[in-house]
């Protein structure tokens, strides 16, 4: 279990607690019950589906062995 401190508003305090005593709760039990409503989140992320792993690479005149050979096309040399 995780521990949340947050900081409010004095009057949006007053207006949390007041709907926590209009529905006849607890202000925690009136938030756990808001937090259930929220969408559940996937547990596994699918990298696959992210649009950056998905994008193509773009047409260039740089020579392929440009990331293994960098030294060589900026300095001239062999590293």
């Amino acid at each position: 279990m995780t521990t949340l401190s947050i900081q409010l508003l004095d009057t949006d305090y007053k207006r949390l607690k007041q709907a926590a005593k209009q529905s006849d709760k607890f202000i925690q039990a009136l938030i756990y019950e808001w937090i259930t409503k929220l969408p559940e989140i996937e547990d596994s992320y699918d990298v696959t589906q992210d649009p950056v792993f998905q994008m193509e690479g773009y047409s260039s005149n740089a020579p392929s062995d440009l990331s293994i050979n960098l030294d060589k096309y900026i300095y001239r040399e062999e590293k």
